[in-house]
């Protein structure tokens, strides 16, 4: 299964001429007509976690607030080399556990040469389970891991703990 038109064309959209800094999310979210939410979509939404946590954890910006267009952020993180993609190449929310595990091993390989192919200066794995399954690979590719341990997604009660790991894996490009 690919990744909907809709996911492609954001993310190509904003996908910086060099990257980079490199994070890899699980999958964008699934959504119906009604609910077309993405980190690369126009409005931020309360959904938006992954994004309020990178603009704030990247530029400590602590407050955005749903409504509010991405566009002045978005291209803050397209021109300064920043870029999103994800582990499966379509939403996998939706799915049981089981389920979802198997996808994203069964698309780690596909990720790792994704990422081997954009040749980022770092990559920051913003997703846990996701970390579990592309650390061995990234390293193994030669890839530039900016993190040892897993970074929670940030969600109300792991925000903090995004924001703290994800800026100390940044002092690791300089």
């Amino acid at each position: 299964m690919a990744e909907h038109e809709w996911y492609q064309t954001l993310r190509a959209e904003w996908k910086p001429a060099h990257v980079r800094l490199l994070l890899i999310g699980e999958s964008a979210p699934a959504a119906d007509a009604d609910d077309l939410r993405f980190f690369y979509a126009p409005v931020l939404t309360r959904a938006d976690n992954l994004f309020r946590s990178v603009v704030g954890a990247a530029y400590e910006r602590p407050t955005l607030k749903a409504g509010e267009p991405k566009a002045p952020w978005l291209t803050r993180l397209r021109d300064d080399g920043i870029y999103l993609i994800d582990l499966a190449p379509y939403p996998v929310n939706h799915l049981g556990s089981g389920e979802r595990r198997r996808v994203l091993r069964e698309n780690a390989p596909a990720c790792v040469a994704a990422a081997g192919a954009l040749k980022p200066e770092g990559i920051v794995v913003c997703h846990g389970p996701s970390f579990e399954i592309l650390c061995q690979p990234l390293r193994a590719a030669g890839l530039p891991l900016l993190h040892e341990d897993r970074i929670p997604f940030p969600l109300g009660n792991t925000r903090a703990e995004f924001i703290e790991k994800f800026q100390r894996a940044l002092t690791r490009m300089a």
